[in-house]
C-alpha cells in the first residue's frame, strides 16, 4: 500500500509579487553614487532591495513577526533613496557628462520611485496578515451574546479597502517600472526587470480575485439576510465520483457574521434515506450515474458525477424530496430540509490539513492529530465503534469539535493555508446557489467542476466503489500515459493500475458486499472527439462470482457491461466517458487499458507548435500516481517541456497527481 502524504501547501498567493520587482536592482553602477545624495540614493535601494527580498519570503511563509523589522526596514531604504535623488549633487551632475551614465541616472527616478510604491505594498499585506486573522483587530471576534465566536462584518469590509490599496500600490509600482527604458540600463539588468513587471501583473490577477471575494463575503456571511449551507462530508474509503460516499451532513446557519450548527437536526444521511428508497426526481442529461443506477437515486448516493456542481444540485433536490416524503417512526424523527445558498463538500483529509491550524483535540478515546486525523476516521473508527449507531455519533461529534475549534483557531495562518490546500487539492469543494457567488467559485477553482477545455487534450479518471466496502483506504493507483503526437493528433496508449493492499483481519464494515475484494469501476474521461481503437481490462469474471477472480466484470449493468472487447461509451459535461469495473482479490494488482486517437489537439503560437494536456484528479486519500511519456515528431528541436525529462527520444513526466495539472510541451519543426 501507497504510504499516504499530507498534500503540500498551494503555490505562493503572489500578493506581495510585485515587491519582488526589487530584485532587479542588483548591480546598478553603485561605483558612480558618490557622497551625500547619490550615497543615500545607492544605500537606500541596496537596503530596500535586501529586506524587501527578505519581506515577501517571510510574508508568503507567514512568518510575520521578522517581516515587521524587513518591511520597514525596506520603506526606510526607499525613503532614503527618495531622499538621495532629490539631493543628487554636483557629483551626480558631473557623472551625466558620460552620455551611457546619463542613460543609466536618467532610469533612477522611475526605479526609485517604483521601489516606494512597492514597499508601500508590502506594507499592506504586512498589515493583513498581522490584523486580518489574530490581534485586536482580527476579523473574527467573540461573539455580543457570549456564546461562541462571530465574523465581523465591518472588519471584512476594512480588510476589502486595504487590499485595493495594495493592488493600487503593485500597478503603481509596475507602471513606473514600466517607463524604464531598457536599453539605457545594462543588458545583465534589462530580463529581470521585464521579469519583474510580469510578476506585477500576475499579482494584479490574484489581487483582483481577492478584491472579488472580499466584495461577496459579506453577502455570503449573511450580512443581508440568514444564510444556511448543507455540510457533505465524504468517506473517501469509499469513492464517489466526488471524492466518496456521504455518510454525514451538517446545515450551517450563518446570520450577520455569527456561525451555529444545526446538529440537532442532522447528522447521519439515514435520518433522510429511510429504507434506501429511490426517489423519482427529473434529472439532467450528464446525470448518466444516477440515471442509470437506482440504488444512486436518494440524498446520500447521489454525489456519483465528479463534477461537484452537479452532484451538490442533486442532493439538494433529493434532500427536498426526502425530506417531504419522510415518514417519523418511533423515536426517529424527519428532519427539515432549508431552501440551501451552497453546499460545501468535505472529506477527512481536509481536517488533516486544517489541523496545524486549529490545533490537536480529544474526541472519546481518541487524540486528533495531523499525523492521525486520516486513519482515525477512515479506519480505526469502524473497529472502536462496531455499531453503526455508535460510530455516526462519534463522527457527528468529531465535526461539531472541528467547527467550535474553526471559529477560534491556535494558528489562525495555519489555518488559511490548510483550506487553501484543501480547496486546491478538491478535498473541499463548493457549489453556490447564486450565480455570482458561484461564478467567483468557478473562477478560483474551488468547484471541484468537470474543465471545459477550449483546445489541447483532457484527461481524468474516476473511480466509483461498486463493492460497498471501505477498500479504499488501502488502494494504490497510478496512471501511465503513454502519448505519440501524430500529425495533429495525439494517439494515446493509457492504463490504469489499482492495487488492493488490504490487510486482514478487518471489522465487517469495513469489508461490506466483496469482502476482501475491491470492486472499483473505473471511467475514463476524454476529449469528445476521442476515437476508441482498442481496450483491455483482464478476463471477464464467470457468474455466480468467484472472489478469487481478478478479471473484469459487469457491473453495474448498463453502466459498466461491454459489448464483446469495446467498453460502455457514456457522456458529461462535454466529455467521452469509457468504463470497466475491475475485481481485484488482496495484495493483487488489477488495470484497465485503453488505446485511442485524440485528434486536432496540436496548436500553433507564433513559430512553434504546442502541445497541451489537462489531468484533472479526482479527491483520494492516497493521490494517484501519474506518468506521462510524450514522443514528439522526428523534426522537433528547440523543445521547451517544463517539468519533464528527456529520456533518449521520449519525454517523461512523473510525479503524484495531488491538483488539477496542465503541462504544456512546445517546440519548433
Amino acid at each position: 500500500m501507497s504510504q499516504h502524504q499530507p498534500s503540500s501547501p498551494p503555490a505562493p498567493s503572489g500578493l506581495v509579487g510585485g515587491a519582488a520587482l526589487l530584485l532587479t536592482l542588483g548591480g546598478v553602477a553603485l561605483w558612480l553614487l558618490m557622497l551625500s545624495g547619490p550615497v543615500q540614493l545607492g544605500t537606500g535601494l541596496l537596503e530596500a532591495r535586501f529586506h524587501l527580498d527578505q519581506a515577501q519570503k517571510e510574508l508568503t511563509a507567514g512568518t510575520f513577526r521578522p517581516a515587521v523589522f524587513d518591511t520597514f526596514s525596506a520603506r526606510a531604504g526607499a525613503a532614503k533613496a527618495l531622499r538621495g535623488l532629490e539631493a543628487a549633487g554636483p557629483l551626480m551632475d558631473l557623472a551625466t557628462l558620460s552620455g551611457s551614465v546619463d542613460g543609466l541616472l536618467g532610469e533612477l527616478d522611475h526605479i526609485v520611485v517604483g521601489t516606494a510604491h512597492a514597499t508601500d505594498a508590502a506594507g499592506g499585506t504586512l498589515d493583513i496578515g498581522l490584523n486580518a486573522l489574530k490581534g485586536p483587530d482580527r476579523i473574527i471576534g467573540k461573539s455580543p451574546d457570549g456564546e461562541g465566536s462571530i465574523i465581523l462584518i465591518e472588519r471584512v469590509e476594512d480588510l476589502g479597502e486595504v487590499v485595493e490599496q495594495v493592488r493600487s500600490d503593485v500597478n503603481a509600482a509596475a507602471d513606473e517600472f514600466s517607463k524604464v527604458r531598457l536599453a539605457n540600463l545594462p543588458k545583465r539588468l534589462r530580463a529581470p526587470i521585464s521579469d519583474g513587471i510580469e510578476q506585477a501583473r500576475a499579482s494584479d490577477e490574484v489581487l483582483g480575485d481577492a478584491e472579488a471575494g472580499i466584495e461577496l463575503l459579506p453577502g455570503i456571511l449573511g450580512a443581508d439576510e440568514p444564510r444556511t449551507y448543507m455540510l457533505a462530508f465524504q468517506n473517501s474509503a469509499e469513492l464517489r465520483g466526488a471524492g466518496g460516499a456521504m455518510l454525514q451532513f451538517e446545515f450551517l446557519t450563518i446570520d450577520d457574521g455569527k456561525p451555529e450548527l444545526a446538529s440537532d437536526k442532522t447528522g447521519s444521511i439515514y435520518k433522510l434515506d429511510q429504507e434506501r428508497e429511490p426517489i423519482d426526481i427529473p434529472l439532467p442529461k450528464d446525470a448518466w450515474y444516477v440515471r442509470g443506477l437506482s440504488d444512486a437515486q436518494r440524498f446520500g448516493n447521489s454525489n456519483w458525477s465528479p463534477d461537484w456542481p452537479l452532484s451538490a444540485r442533486l442532493a439538494v433536490d433529493y434532500g427536498e424530496r426526502s425530506s417531504q416524503r419522510c415518514v417519523p417512526t418511533g423515536e426517529r424523527s424527519c428532519p427539515d430540509f432549508p431552501d440551501v445558498d451552497g453546499v460545501f463538500a468535505l472529506d477527512p483529509v481536509v481536517i488533516e490539513d486544517l489541523m496545524s491550524g486549529i490545533g490537536p483535540f480529544r474526541r472519546g478515546p481518541y487524540q486528533f492529530r495531523t499525523i492521525t486525523a486520516v486513519h482515525l476516521l477512515l479506519n480505526r473508527a469502524y473497529q472502536r465503534f462496531p455499531i453503526p449507531a455508535h460510530r455516526r455519533n462519534f463522527l457527528g461529534n468529531v465535526v461539531s469539535d472541528l467547527f467550535t475549534k474553526m471559529f477560534d483557531p491556535k494558528a489562525p495562518t495555519r489555518l488559511v493555508q490548510g483550506m487553501g490546500t484543501s480547496l486546491a487539492n478538491k478535498n473541499m469543494q463548493i457549489w453556490m446557489s447564486d450565480a455570482e457567488e458561484q461564478a467567483f467559485i468557478e473562477r478560483m477553482k474551488w468547484d471541484g467542476g468537470i474543465s471545459e477545455i477550449e483546445s489541447g487534450d483532457y484527461f481524468q479518471v474516476v473511480e466509483q466503489n461498486v463493492g460497498g466496502n471501505k477498500l479504499d483506504y488501502f488502494a494504490s493507483q497510478i496512471n501511465k500515459m503513454d502519448v505519440t503526437i501524430d500529425g495533429e493528433d495525439a494517439i494515446h496508449s493509457t492504463s490504469v493500475g489499482i492495487s488492493n493492499d488490504v490487510v486482514q483481519p478487518q471489522p465487517r464494515w469495513v469489508l461490506g458486499d466483496s469482502k476482501t475484494a475491491h470492486r472499483p469501476m473505473l471511467n475514463f474521461y476524454v476529449p469528445p472527439g476521442a476515437e476508441l481503437m482498442t481496450a483491455r481490462a483482464g478476463r471477464l469474471c464467470p457468474v455466480p462470482l468467484d472472489r478469487s477472480c481478478n478479471g473484469r466484470i459487469d457491473t453495474p449493468p448498463g453502466l459498466a457491461t461491454w459489448s464483446g472487447a469495446i467498453p460502455p461509451t457514456h457522456r458529461e459535461r462535454g466529455k467521452k466517458v469509457w468504463s470497466a469495473t475491475l475485481q481485484i482479490p488482496p495484495r493483487e494488482r488489477g488495470s484497465f487499458s485503453v488505446d485511442y486517437r485524440s485528434p486536432d489537439v496540436l496548436e500553433q503560437r507564433g513559430d512553434r507548435t504546442v502541445y497541451r494536456l489537462m489531468v484533472q484528479r479526482q479527491a483520494k486519500f492516497h493521490p494517484e500516481e501519474l506518468l506521462i511519456k510524450l514522443r514528439l515528431p522526428a523534426e522537433a528541436r528547440k523543445i521547451q517541456a517544463p517539468g519533464f525529462k528527456k529520456e533518449g527520444s521520449t519525454l517523461t513526466y512523473e510525479r503524484p497527481l495531488k491538483t488539477d495539472t496542465v503541462v504544456e510541451v512546445s517546440w519548433r519543426s
